[in-house]
């Protein structure tokens, strides 16, 4: 009966307006104080202790490192350096913007950052080219989601802080996932632009122009290349390497000369107002999750799963579908902070690989990004794009569905899944 009316609550409070971050304290703080003996004084620790986490520190950083990026000038010579590439096939800018969307995720860690660097340049230039405007939403959203898959990932940094899991090992388990849901999503764009009569660039492929576009964009490539290098090397931890991809993007900002005194700036202001977004959720939701031990509501919703132990594939469907209702309702990092420590101790008695059913996460968090009602990539990409959320959708179905592919063989096939995460580790 509480999980129910914890979950009322937490949606009466959204469906009127208030923040998420709000409506999860709110509720936790009822409940534990109708329902406990607890001190204010331990809430209110536990609300600090949600955010008080050395590997958290990376969320920031490369929040900031992102805003760095949008303003310094680097989605658009990545943009430049990917149109040169293959920008004059048919459906080339659909290509550019998944490409443009790898490059981009590898830099800033998140979707969110994503959809605003990419989709504020390439949606207006599909729709210039005769792209359907929902299209053009669709593949800035769905690309957006490869933010969190290929690493730095924010998510990954909190699901690390969360599970214990080694952060440097969640990276490199995602950079395969990410290149395999990529060239899905190539699919999908070359299919979909095969049934449109999308124009054709005039200006015919040159070396000369991939030379060109390349040199103006080394700065911005050597980004990931030095936050994977120096965390494969282990000289630096991926909290130290947030750092780096902060002062990289300072550094290609001055060499590009457009990162004024004035954008660096707006770049803070965009980096601690995102930031505190998302650690202010992490903080209430660590206190909602502290409210479900103490109320017990976390044995009442695993209970089912203790009739499943011995079947790992059906824990990861159950927890996948869990999750994915979940995704509808919160953003993925009220998912992450709250449902995944539940499912934590039945992963590890039931023996599942801590990577797979990491992988498993991430990819329902990316699911949830573009499925409505939170759909915060598609929320994005569409008012860019000035198009409806079912329009956005129409197209956006098969780039869930690759994702959806990407999930499942994560639970049937693992061993193939994560076969060259494992040598990378190894």
């Amino acid at each position: 009966m509480i999980p129910l009316l914890i979950l009322l609550l937490i949606l009466a409070t959204l469906a009127l307006g208030v923040p998420i971050a709000f409506s999860l304290g709110i509720t936790a703080v009822l409940f534990l104080m109708l329902f406990t003996d607890l001190s204010m004084g331990l809430i209110i620790q536990q609300l600090y202790q949600g955010a008080n986490s050395f590997p958290l520190l990376a969320i920031p950083l490369f929040i900031l490192a992102g805003s760095l990026m949008n303003y310094s000038g680097v989605s658009t010579r990545l943009i430049n350096f990917a149109l040169s590439i293959i920008g004059m096939v048919r459906g080339g800018l659909a290509y550019v913007n998944v490409i443009t969307s790898v490059f981009f995720g590898a830099i800033t860690g998140t979707a969110a950052a994503a959809s605003a660097a990419v989709g504020q340049i390439m949606i207006p230039s599909m729709i210039e080219k005769k792209y359907k405007p929902g299209f053009a939403a669709a593949t800035t959203s769905a690309g957006s989601t490869l933010g969190i898959l290929i690493p730095p990932s924010v998510p990954m940094i909190l699901y690390g802080s969360i599970s214990g899991i080694s952060v440097a090992n969640l990276f490199l388990t995602g950079i395969p996932i990410g290149i395999m849901v990529t060239i899905g999503y190539l699919l999908v764009a070359y299919f979909a632009s095969l049934r449109q009569d999308y124009i054709i660039e005039e200006q015919k492929f040159s070396f000369k122009k991939v030379y060109k576009t390349f040199i103006e964009a080394i700065p911005a490539l050597l980004v990931p290349v030095i936050i994977m290098g120096g965390i494969m090397s282990g000289i630096v931890t991926p909290t130290e390497s947030a750092a780096l991809a902060v002062l990289a993007g300072i550094v290609a900002g001055v060499i590009y000369r457009e990162l004024t005194f004035k954008k660096f700036l707006d770049a803070l202001e965009d980096g601690v107002r995102n930031t505190a977004v998302v650690m202010f959720i992490v903080a209430t939701g660590t206190i909602l999750g502290f409210a479900f031990s103490s109320l017990g509501v976390g044995q009442q919703m695993m209970a089912p799963f203790a009739n499943f132990s011995d079947n790992p594939i059906m824990v990861m469907l159950l927890a996948s579908l869990i999750l994915f209702i979940g995704g509808f309702i919160f953003d993925g990092t009220v998912m992450v902070v709250v449902l995944v420590p539940l499912f934590l101790p039945i992963v590890a008695a039931t023996g599942i690989d801590p990577l797979q059913f990491a992988m498993v996460v991430i990819i329902v968090w990316g699911i949830g990004q573009q499925t409505p009602p939170v759909a915060s990539g598609l929320f994005i990409t569409t008012a860019i794009a000035k198009t409806s959320m079912y329009e956005a959708s129409k197209y956006n179905i098969w780039y869930i569905l690759v994702l959806l592919i990407a999930l499942f063989g994560m639970i049937f096939y693992p061993d193939v899944m994560l076969y060259i995460p494992r040598l990378l580790i190894q």
